[in-house]
């Protein structure tokens, strides 16, 4: 095996039985000229595609909750799995399953979405605005996808860093190792991806899908972490101001956790009956749980920040009372509950991040308004200038915002490593990101370099 793309094929041929979005044959399963060779056989891809999405450990699980489980907000359970409990410690090794398998799975949904990309052009009758808006969602997955490596494995915060990812815009050559791209370079391809995904897309078919309104909101982040404020602010707006979204009021925001596809997401992957995620049994399990029955945890750092916040109603979506005594002072978020059913969704983008996003791109004068929407569609009362006084406090007000709303989503460790709080709050020795699996430079002959650190 000699890199990501060749291990990914391996990987593909051992998971015949993993659970798919409709029950279609994968697109990796097949040879490019039947899949391709007509319209029936591309929808199919496409919904291979997202189906990539839900791997336990990408968006099906362990992406998300490893990000916020490696940070202030989180810990872990299990019963003495090493690679658990280094998450907890903040000390991953490079052999660490968790790190490897997210890295392989991440890159099995670029493989797909460039699968679609080259062979698109090939399929006969295929409708202009199908075929645009396919390859919009499939340029959305593939950036969708390097951003998500650039954040976990790469040194996203320093635009002059050489430790981007390795970029893959091909699904021809697998066999060869891709060295990584520079940060910025990293980001550009991102960026690029992006705005030729929003230019193509035509169609609203749901915030279960990719749609431009998503490939904007994911253009915003994207905008935010590099630093461009201006067109973060306006992208995020464009997103705001789209009718088919609308924040919840305090009395019925939970609703975004127990319902499905709300007002509130912008991309949301929903899993079902029949294709359940895996969240549940890893946060949360039962009532009665026991700590070595729970992967992951809310870290009583959690609780203590919620504390001071008596009068935010998000609280409620943790639970640090009715624990076990083995979990406690731990505690358990409420956010992937639904244990009869366990089709608990992947809440990939939400409207609420749009206005921290504008908050924090506008800065303290012209964005106070939107933290204000937000925390009062959550309870709380709005800050006024004096309660940020100067620009240090007012990002430290962004990010308790940030915390409160997205904690168990995926952002936390991130947010730290962007503001360059790491060090910080989680400690001088915390490395800010994952090493790249040690397989893989050994895979590629060193051609994959390693993070520094590791």
């Amino acid at each position: 095996m000699r890199n990501h793309i060749f291990i990914i094929l391996i990987f593909l041929s051992t998971c015949s039985s993993c659970k798919k979005i409709l029950d279609v044959t994968s697109p990796n399963a097949v040879a490019d000229p039947d899949v391709f060779s007509n319209v029936s056989g591309l929808r199919n891809a496409r919904i291979g595609m997202y189906n990539t999405l839900q791997d336990k450990n990408y968006y099906g699980s362990s992406y998300p909750l490893l990000v916020d489980c490696y940070s202030d907000n989180g810990t872990t359970g299990g019963y003495n799995v090493v690679d658990l409990d280094d998450i907890a410690a903040k000390i991953i090794q490079t052999s660490n399953l968790y790190p490897q398998n997210i890295y392989i799975a991440i890159y099995n949904s670029i493989y797909t979405a460039n699968k679609i990309i080259e062979n698109i052009d090939n399929v006969p009758n295929l409708d202009p605005d199908e075929k645009s808006n396919t390859l919009g969602e499939a340029l959305f997955i593939r950036a969708l996808g390097h951003f998500d490596l650039l954040r976990l494995f790469g040194e996203h915060w320093d635009k002059t860093s050489a430790y981007g990812i390795s970029i893959v815009t091909t699904a021809k050559a697998p066999k060869d190792p891709i060295a990584r791209s520079s940060v910025d370079d990293s980001y550009k391809q991102i960026i690029a991806d992006l705005q030729q995904a929003i230019s193509s897309m035509n169609t609203y078919n749901g915030n279960q899908y990719a749609s431009a309104s998503a490939a904007k909101a994911l253009l915003a982040r994207v905008y935010l972490y590099y630093g461009d404020n201006a067109n973060a602010a306006v992208m995020a707006g464009d997103v705001i101001g789209d009718s088919n979204f609308s924040l919840f009021g305090p009395d019925d925001f939970t609703k975004i956790y127990t319902d499905k596809l709300t007002s509130e997401s912008v991309f949301e992957l929903k899993f079902d009956l029949q294709n359940p995620s895996v969240y549940n049994i890893v946060t949360y399990v039962r009532p009665d749980a026991l700590r070595t029955e729970v992967q992951f945890l809310a870290a009583a750092d959690l609780n203590n920040f919620f504390q001071n916040r008596p009068t935010d109603r998000r609280s409620a979506l943790v639970d640090f009372v009715n624990e076990d005594p083995s979990i406690q002072p731990d505690g358990r978020t409420q956010k992937y509950r639904g244990e009869a059913t366990k089709d608990n969704s992947a809440y990939i983008i939400r409207l609420a991040e749009m206005y921290l996003i504008r908050a924090e791109a506008l800065g303290r004068t012209l964005g106070l308004a939107d933290l204000n929407t937000l925390r009062e569609n959550r309870g709380m009362a709005d800050l006024t200038p004096g309660n940020v006084p100067n620009n240090a406090a007012y990002v430290n007000a962004v990010m308790d915002e940030r915390r409160a709303e997205l904690n168990f989503e995926g952002h936390r460790l991130f947010d730290l490593a962007r503001t360059g709080m790491v060090q910080t709050v989680l400690g001088a020795t915390v490395n800010p990101i994952m090493p790249i699996p040690q397989r893989e430079i050994e895979a590629t002959n060193g051609v994959v370099a390693q993070n520094p650190g590791y």
